[in-house]
C-alpha cells in the first residue's frame, strides 16, 4: 500500500504526551490505524518520525540488506533507532508519544507534524520554525544545491 502524507498541521500535546491528530490527517492515516506505526528520533534532524508499520518494516529490510554487523554498522543502525517505539492512535484519534521519546527532541506543547512523503515528522513548533525559517538566497542557495547539484555518477536531474 503506497501512502504520501500530505499537509503541515499545528496541534497541540498535553502533559501525557497525547496529541490529538486533526481529522483530514486521521482520514489519511485510515488504512493504516489497524496495523499501528513506529516512531523514533530522526537521525538528521530534532524532530521525531512516525511511521505507518509496514513503512518501517520496509526501512528496516532496506538497513539490513545495506548494513552488516561491523562496529560501524552496528553504530550506525543503534543511532538511526534511538527512541523506536510501536504506537497506536486511540479511538479518540490521539497518538500517544511515550514521555521518554518527547523527551529526546525536547518536544513541548505545540507541536508541528509535517510530512515527509510516506512518513510525518513530528517537531516542537519552536524547533520547526527555526529550522524552516530562512531568507529568500538561503532558499534560493539551498534549492540550487538540491536541484542543479551533481548527483552521483554525473547525473544532474
Amino acid at each position: 500500500m503506497e501512502i504520501y502524507f500530505s499537509g503541515v498541521y499545528n496541534c497541540k500535546a498535553d502533559a501525557k504526551g497525547r496529541v490529538m491528530l486533526p481529522v483530514s490527517l486521521r482520514n489519511q492515516m485510515a488504512p493504516m490505524l489497524s496495523n499501528g506505526f513506529f516512531i523514533k528520533k530522526s537521525y538528521y534532524d530534532e524532530c521525531l518520525e512516525l511511521y505507518p508499520k509496514h513503512e518501517w518494516e520496509s526501512e528496516v529490510k532496506k538497513l539490513n540488506e545495506k548494513l552488516g554487523d561491523s562496529r560501524k554498522d552496528r553504530e550506525f543502525k543503534r543511532k538511526f533507532t534511538s527512541g523506536l517505539r510501536q504506537v497506536e492512535i486511540d479511538a479518540a484519534g490521539r497518538l500517544l508519544i511515550p514521555k521518554d521519546v518527547i523527551g529526546l527532541v525536547d518536544i513541548k506543547k505545540d507541536v508541528v507534524l509535517s510530512p515527509m512523503d510516506r512518513h510525518l515528522e513530528i517537531w516542537d513548533k519552536a524547533t520547526y520554525d527555526g529550522d524552516v525559517e530562512s531568507s529568500p538566497e538561503e532558499r534560493e542557495q539551498l534549492a540550487y544545491e538540491v536541484k542543479y547539484a551533481e548527483k552521483p555518477g554525473g547525473d544532474v536531474s
